[in-house]
């Protein structure tokens, strides 16, 4: 599967780490994820990670990233967030990027052992200023003791968020790599390089990763059948949402949304 732009419901979330594996993707807000017990391979920007217990890994906007659990007794805290949450870091994630994105335990000071601990037990359902506070002193014990190499080409990394914001926002209207190419100002070959050499995909395989994101959302809604959520996701016809499902997941839509189906009449979570 490719890397692919994750369609998030929400810009913020605080809470265990849930999925044994989740492919490689890349969204618009930072990703901090915390082992608190086992361990869990990380891959972040092509570079490999094993995170043991009590490491830490914060990964910065636009970077592709992936991770699978590796022991049985795996668990940790995942918080996804935008830059701006905490202001006095925002300056961080603009025109740096971390040497090593990486925090071994053997590091970490006292007072973000605590957060995490105390975050650890709690939901942003139960008190979310709390999590956020929590958020914030790890995050203060997290990116003062990592190492920073500066961005250099400014213009290629503003380049970066333009045509992602720009495709994340067009991506179920009727969009080609040379309709998307003449509204972002910059040539065809430009923008398929971006795709090639950035997130290691092609223009076609992103869109359509994008629109299936969106389609796996929406079979949540009991209320919407297959064919509103195909012309929701930009599809013009059925046969071409089932291939590119197919191709995406390695299932029929069909498939896909009966399972959801049965797990809501026997009352599971999903």
């Amino acid at each position: 599967m490719s890397t692919f732009y994750e369609q998030r419901p929400e810009q913020l979330f605080i809470g265990g780490m849930t999925d044994h594996v989740f492919p490689a993707h890349v969204h618009s807000v930072a990703e901090l994820v915390i082992v608190t017990c086992g361990s869990v391979e990380m891959t972040i920007d092509e570079m490999h990670y094993t995170l043991n217990t009590g490491d830490a890994a914060i990964v910065f906007p636009l970077v592709p990233h992936s991770y699978d659990v590796l022991s049985d007794d795996a668990r940790g805290v995942t918080a996804i967030f935008p830059p701006d949450i905490i202001p006095e870091y925002a300056g961080t994630f603009h025109g740096l990027q971390p040497e090593c994105p990486v925090l071994r335990a053997a590091r970490t000071c006292v007072d973000l052992r605590l957060a995490v601990s105390r975050l650890e037990c709690l939901t942003m359902e139960d008190d979310l200023p709390l999590c956020v506070a929590y958020l914030h002193i790890i995050l203060a014990g997290l990116l003062h003791n990592l190492s920073y190499r500066p961005v250099y080409d400014y213009s290629e990394k503003d380049l970066g968020h333009r045509i992602i914001q720009y495709i994340s926002e067009h991506a179920f209207e009727e969009i080609t790599l040379e309709s998307a190419s003449r509204a972002l100002g910059i040539s065809v070959s430009h923008l398929s390089h971006f795709f090639s050499e950035r997130m290691h995909t092609n223009f076609r395989r992103f869109i359509n990763a994008i629109r299936i994101s969106k389609a796996r959302l929406l079979m949540r809604d009991p209320n919407l059948t297959l064919t509103e959520i195909s012309d929701a996701c930009g599809y013009t016809n059925m046969r071409t949402f089932r291939r590119a499902f197919q191709a995406e997941l390695g299932c029929l839509p069909s498939e896909h949304f009966n399972l959801l189906r049965s797990r809501v009449t026997n009352n599971q979570d999903y």
